[in-house]
């Protein structure tokens, strides 16, 4: 009897030090920062973290075209990117509205063109960027990728002799990382503006296009939008009341009718 107490304590014991271990696990991961985005969901947090991000961006340059309208979000924006990614530089060039989607083969801004493909990495709009208005910068982009690869199968041996050797590091330092296939372009939505969506798109393999993008989405770039009248790309909320009260607006889209419910009563009967 005395050796069953033993062995049922000892059990017990066991159980309990399995339980704390894998609670003491579960807390441990649960600490771990999961926040996939560039930066700090609040900018009074510690710069420190920021800076040692920022270092772990090599010196890179992005290219950006955009309306003449988000001049004023924008800048806002890339101040605030560039303080986090110092080693980056940002060249933007702002359009008017019909000239957004017209790839130049010229520098952009007169500065240092792009290494990638074509000269522009990503083109921002205050407005949707469809399928169908980005097909002829599609058919662009796969005659400058056509041109590409064209001058590279022609130049084939030389460049055998030069990059045999070389690691993916050294060739995406050059700026060679383009795919021989052209990118397929598909736009993102970055904010809200009067309940429309304003959209954006990356044209090129440049890393740093990814990095401003998600900059944009951010707790951080969606709050400097929205003081520049755009809203959360989360922004379609409705308030209790409305639930309950829906405006003239809902009705129409639903069309729903008002009905007497005595009249509804007395039809049932």
């Amino acid at each position: 009897m005395k050796d069953y107490k033993l062995l049922l304590a000892g059990l017990i014991l066991l159980l309990l030090i399995i339980f704390i271990a894998i609670f003491t696990w579960l807390w441990s991961s649960n600490r771990k920062n999961m926040d996939p985005l560039p930066i700090m969901s609040n900018e009074s947090e510690s710069t420190a973290s920021a800076e040692e991000d920022g270092e772990t961006v090599a010196k890179s340059t992005l290219h950006i075209q955009a309306e003449e309208k988000l001049r004023a979000p924008l800048d806002a924006v890339i101040s605030s990117f560039q303080s986090r990614y110092p080693n980056v530089e940002i060249m933007i060039s702002y359009v008017a509205s019909a000239a957004l989607l017209t790839l130049s083969d010229n520098k952009v801004a007169d500065n240092e063109p792009s290494s990638f493909v074509v000269d522009t990495d990503i083109i921002i709009a205050d407005g949707t960027l469809s399928a169908t208005r980005l097909a002829p910068v599609q058919e662009e982009l796969k005659i400058a990728q056509d041109k590409q690869n064209r001058n590279k199968a022609e130049n084939g041996m030389v460049e055998d002799t030069i990059d045999a050797d070389s690691s993916a590091d050294e060739i995406a330092a050059k700026g060679e990382t383009d795919n021989t296939d052209t990118r397929n372009l598909v736009s993102f939505s970055y904010a809200l503006k009067d309940t429309k969506k304003v959209d954006g798109v990356i044209l090129t393999q440049n890393p740093i296009a990814l990095n401003f993008r998600n900059f944009l989405l951010s707790s951080t770039g969606q709050d400097i939008l929205s003081r520049h009248d755009y809203q959360n790309i989360d922004g379609y909320q409705n308030e209790v009341s409305d639930l309950f009260k829906p405006n003239s607006k809902g009705k129409q889209a639903t069309g729903e009718l008002t009905v007497n419910v005595a009249d509804a009563i007395s039809i049932a009967k």
